[in-house]
């Protein structure tokens, strides 16, 4: 957890891996990891160069049953494997993407236990998880299973990642909750930093409502991984993202590393200008 317990440090992210794989035609796109390692790779890479140095595995959606619907069930442990292979190419911090795992007849998300554990065992390697887009307390209880039933997360941070959807000016998961909701039962499940990514109708803008709201509530690490907007738009907002709480800045669906880039160079910036300030009063 030692990248989450740097003080003062600001942590940038990478961006999206899905919506730059979907021109492929995959039954999923975390088939590329075996059927495109290239593309994977250039993709990591390129956010790598860009100046990201948290990077995601392209694995958001392998779990059983996800890739039952397309018969890759088989192959979980292949791709999953493949796809840390392909993130530890840029040398960076890698953490494990968990998506929500929804079985067939049921509607609560990680529901099933057993398909939860495999996903989880098959990540094995990677220095954390990060389960995200997730967007009811399902996820919460996910987390804590994460923690107290697969040995090799021990000491690894678990990221809790959630997608709102903007509606009369307030932000709420598909079941209503607030993320005032997620703050206050973040820690007690072992949610090791707290963020939003995605949703609906959730730009560059309102996620800074979100963090202000999670802010209020806990003091966990937080972070944020929009949507696109511009790439000017995302550096612009970076310095409200980081006073409004956020710790770790990335980018969710739509985003490259013409997004990347500019916030790498803010950070940069923000990093400079609180060294100056730190020898200043030393």
């Amino acid at each position: 957890m030692a990248f989450l317990e740097a003080p003062g440090r600001l942590w940038l992210m990478d961006g999206a891996m899905g919506t730059r794989l979907l021109p492929l035609e995959l039954p999923c796109v975390a088939l590329a990891n075996l059927t495109h390692p290239e593309r994977v790779r250039a993709i990591h890479r390129g956010y790598a160069a860009a100046g990201a140095d948290v990077h995601l595995t392209n694995t958001f959606q392998v779990n059983p049953c996800a890739l039952a619907a397309h018969d890759l069930e088989d192959d979980l442990e292949r791709i999953a494997r493949a796809g840390i292979a392909l993130a530890r190419t840029t040398k960076g911090i890698v953490l494990g993407s968990v998506g929500p795992i929804m079985a067939e007849g049921q509607r609560t998300d990680f529901a099933d236990r057993n398909a939860l554990h495999r996903t989880l065992e098959a990540l094995d390697g990677v220095d954390g998880l990060l389960f995200e887009t997730c967007s009811t307390a399902s996820a919460l209880s996910a987390v804590e299973y994460a923690l107290h039933r697969i040995g090799w997360l021990e000491s690894r941070p678990l990221l809790l990642s959630i997608a709102y959807r903007w509606a009369n000016g307030e932000p709420r998961g598909i079941h209503g909750h607030a993320p005032e909701f997620f703050a206050r039962h973040a820690i007690r499940h072992g949610v090791s930093a707290l963020g939003v990514n995605c949703g609906i109708g959730m730009g560059p803008e309102e996620v800074c409502d979100v963090l202000r709201r999670y802010r209020e509530e806990t003091d966990l690490p937080l972070f944020v991984r929009p949507n696109a907007g511009t790439p000017e738009e995302f550096a612009r907002l970076l310095p409200r993202w980081v006073m409004a709480g956020a710790s770790m800045v990335g980018g969710c669906c739509g985003t490259t590393e013409a997004h990347i880039a500019p916030m790498a160079h803010r950070v940069k910036e923000w990093d400079t200008d609180r060294t100056d300030e730190a020898d200043s009063h030393g």
